[in-house]
Order: C-alpha cells, then structure tokens, then sequence
C-alpha cells in the first residue's frame, strides 16, 4: 500500500507530538531543578564570603560594587549592600533598626536556594523601627504561645521555608559621595539569633 502525502505527515505525527512533549518536559524539570543543583548558588557565595570576612555572625557589609567582582549578580551600584546568612537550627533570627525616613532601606528575605520569601522597604515601618523574627513553624508557634494576651507583639514574625538562608539589606545612595552615608546607615541594623522564651 502506497502512502500519499498527507498520509506520511499523520503518520510521523504521533512521533513528533511526542519527542516534542518529552523535550518540553525535561526543559520544565532542568529548569526548576536548576536553583537546588547549582553548586554555587547565592547562599553558598554568600556564605563562603562571610567565612572571609572577621564578622562570621550577623551583618556583613559586602564590597561596593567593581566591574568583574560582584558578591551577587545583577548588583546595582547605586546601593550599599549588607547581608545576614542564618541557620535557624541555631535558633530564631531578629532582624531590627530604627528608620530614619530620608534614607531608603530595602530588605529581601531569601530561602536556601535563593528564593525571596518575603520582602519590605523602610515606608513599611511600624512606629519608626523595623523589627521582623524569622523562624521555623515550630519556633514561630513557640513565641506565639508565649505572648502575653494583653500586649500584643510589636514584630513582624516570618516563617521560613527553609532551614538555611539569608537577608539581604540595601541602602540607597542618591550620589556617589553618598556611598559612605548609605553604608552606615546598613551598620545600625542588627542581625541576631535570639534565644526563644523558656516554659
């Protein structure tokens, strides 16, 4: 039997449908397995740095930004960076500054891979200061259970995703001259495991 055509194109159909989903497929999966996979991913050269640097715990100010020698990727040289990698095995983290309202303040919260679980800027202030615990559900539930039911909690509480992370700060500089303003103003941040409430 002799195939015409438009025949031989519906039977190769099947096979191209098919080596085209199967492609298409293992595109998704490389892709979403990427960040878990990659060796150096922004936790581990972040981490790496901070065993360099004589501040092993809490904030870190990176380098400014040089062409060639960035901490992170995508660095924009119009802010000052600080970062704080935790490891909430270790206990909670409390994150805490006061704002100053001229100086904009930027904080990412990031999980394991790299993945900002939640993110705020200075305009998100409650009464003038920044106060956010990051911790597990368990830690999160242990600090809820310890509240006293007539003074509300004035924190804000995150539960992360991950065991293992990092915050990143950014302070905006205007001008280049501003450079050494903006840095300061990311040392008045503290970056600290505290120690959770007993009973």
């Amino acid at each position: 039997m002799r195939l015409t055509v438009p025949d031989r194109y519906f039977y190769f159909l099947p096979w191209a449908l098919a080596t085209l989903l199967v492609a298409g497929i293992v595109h998704i999966v490389s892709v979403l397995l990427m960040p878990t996979l990659a060796p150096r991913d922004a936790l581990a050269r972040l981490a790496a740095y901070v065993r360099t640097t004589d501040q092993p715990q809490g904030l870190v100010l990176l380098p400014p930004m040089a062409p060639g020698s960035e901490t992170l990727p995508f660095e924009d040289p119009a802010f000052a960076e600080a970062v704080c990698v935790y490891d909430l095995t270790k206990g909670p983290l409390r994150v805490a500054t006061a704002v100053d309202g001229e100086d904009l303040l930027a904080l990412s919260f990031h999980a394991h891979a790299g993945r900002i679980y939640h993110s705020m800027t200075d305009r998100s202030a409650i009464k003038g200061k920044i106060d956010i615990v990051v911790g597990d559900a368990n830690q999160i539930d242990a600090l809820a259970s310890a509240d006293d039911e007539d003074a509300p909690p004035q924190e804000v509480r995150l539960t992360a995703p991950t065991k293992r992370g990092f915050v990143l700060i950014r302070s905006f500089a205007k001008r280049p001259s501003d450079q050494e303003r903006a840095r300061n103003r990311l040392r008045a941040v503290t970056c600290q495991r505290f120690d959770l409430p007993q009973g």
